[in-house]
């Protein structure tokens, strides 16, 4: 995982954040007019945003066995009432990082041979990342088929 600001006001980076090396995390008191941002830092690593807002509510499309197996892993609600879900992803298909129209948003980390830059998500939690990261959870055989429905090409 990695950490960085983000400019609250445009949404963006204040540095190029896919060229900071694995485990570089920002530290200090976030300035006015900023938040955190956090990435995972290889395609293993997976953040499954569910977004709640402007109509669309992912967990209406998430079904309850997949639930439940999300809910033992690391996670936090969001202020729009959506959550972070961050897991290690053990499956063979390369995922892809995007959006879909069921309010559900997959993050990887960058992928150097694919070419993917990989994702991000704002920070929403009150401890850093690095306090977190041993309670990410590797994902199930069930899990995986349902994540490379929504997000593989393969």
């Amino acid at each position: 995982m990695r950490s960085f600001l983000l400019n609250i006001k445009t949404n963006t980076p204040t540095i190029k954040w896919s060229l900071l090396p694995d485990n570089v995390f920002f530290e200090g008191d976030i300035p006015e007019g900023f938040c955190l941002a956090v990435c995972p830092t290889n395609e293993k690593q997976i953040i499954l945003d569910v977004d709640n807002k402007n109509g669309k509510c992912g967990y209406n499309h998430i079904p309850s066995y997949i639930m439940e197996e999300l809910a033992n892993t690391f996670n936090y609600k969001t202020k729009s009432g959506g959550g972070h879900y961050f897991l290690n992803y053990t499956g063979n298909k390369l995922l892809k990082n995007c959006s879909t129209s069921y309010g559900l948003d997959l993050r990887i980390g960058a992928n150097k041979s694919t070419g993917n830059a990989g994702g991000y998500v704002k920070w929403h939690y009150y401890k850093d990342i690095r306090e977190c990261i041993h309670l990410i959870k590797d994902t199930s055989l069930e899990l995986n088929e349902w994540l490379e429905k929504l997000f593989s090409n393969e």
